[in-house]
């Protein structure tokens, strides 16, 4: 396997939820395709219609399936969300329904940032009384934070909300050893199958360990937490191949990539939702943007019976926090 091929295998595992088609019917507010740079995304608008603001997704991967939010574990997270407010599910490039080239030049996080631009215009367009509010969930938290470093195109939102976003790859790897060595010397010392957890500490110290087999460790240690009551299980989710194409090329520059001081002048409102176990997109990145947001102007939540995907850990109370956000705005 080449290092391009593992380096994939890491990120798709990480971030990626992207299910197989799913046939659930759905009857949106509005479906639309925006078409930019030899790609053709879909854009599906749900909610209440009279409602003041638009939340818009940027999902994982890159690579995941944005109707995931709403399809797996009956979507009830987003759902509820869509009880007070529109929601728009953006499909990204080389992602679930979206058709374009597979040329790798496409594959750079300042070609997602433009289709990101595109869809907001779109949505301004087409609603032009609705402030957006812009989320990016794990990788989409990479996604919105290069988009918000422009001062011009910050402007177009009215506020963030960082679902465990990787905003600073750099520390991606070392947080994320760092955390699973620290979960395991708390459960060693409540004596809590301590020979599962010393093995996790050992795998986590050894800098030989492969980066594949420590994600590994940050999701399946979940199983041996019974905090986190709702499991979520990643055999559940499959990938396609353009998402193994989009990823190998995406990824080295991700873990390059540090997004900390551009968005460390945002004014907007800023909501941080991590889950308490989430080894995979350390809580090391969200105490960094804590260290460098406005405090007036940012809001941190810890949902305390959550892993990375606190939208399928705890739907409806992470509906009700961003509902609660929203509300204020």
């Amino acid at each position: 396997m080449t290092t391009r091929n593992i380096l994939t295998l890491i990120f798709l595992s990480i971030f990626s939820i992207s299910c197989d088609q799913l046939t659930t019917s759905f009857t949106p507010k509005e479906t639309f395709t925006v078409v930019h740079n030899e790609e053709t995304m879909p854009v599906w608008v749900y909610g209440k219609s009279d409602a003041p603001y638009i939340l818009l997704a940027a999902h994982g991967g890159p690579g995941s399936d944005v109707l995931d939010f709403r399809n797996y574990q009956n979507g009830v997270g987003f759902k509820k969300i869509e009880e007070s407010y529109l929601v728009a599910y953006w499909q990204q490039r080389a992602s679930g329904q979206s058709k374009g080239s597979n040329n790798t030049k496409y594959f750079t996080i300042s070609q997602y940032v433009e289709d990101l631009d595109v869809v907001i215009n779109e949505l301004k367009t087409r609603y032009p009384s609705k402030g957006i509010v812009l989320l990016g969930h794990s990788w989409g938290g990479t996604l919105t934070s290069a988009y918000l470093k422009d001062l011009t195109r910050r402007t177009k939102v009215v506020a963030w909300i960082d679902a465990a976003g990787l905003h600073n790859g750099t520390i991606f790897s070392s947080s994320t050893r760092n955390d699973l060595i620290r979960e395991a010397d708390l459960r060693i010392a409540a004596n809590q199958n301590t020979s599962y957890w010393q093995d996790v500490k050992n795998k986590a110290q050894n800098t030989s360990t492969p980066l594949t087999e420590i994600n590994s460790l940050a999701y399946g240690c979940l199983n041996n937490i019974p905090e986190v009551v709702t499991k979520v299980n990643l055999a559940d989710f499959k990938h396609t191949q353009r998402a193994l194409t989009s990823n190998g090329a995406l990824f080295p520059e991700i873990l390059t990539s540090n997004n900390t001081s551009g968005v460390s002048t945002l004014t907007i409102p800023v909501l941080l939702l991590w889950g308490k176990y989430d080894f995979a997109v350390s809580k090391q990145l969200r105490d960094e943007l804590m260290g460098v947001l406005p405090p007036a102007k940012l809001t941190s939540v810890t949902m305390q019976a959550s892993g990375h995907y606190m939208m399928f850990h705890e739907p409806e109370l992470f509906a009700s926090y961003i509902k609660q956000f929203m509300d204020k705005l």
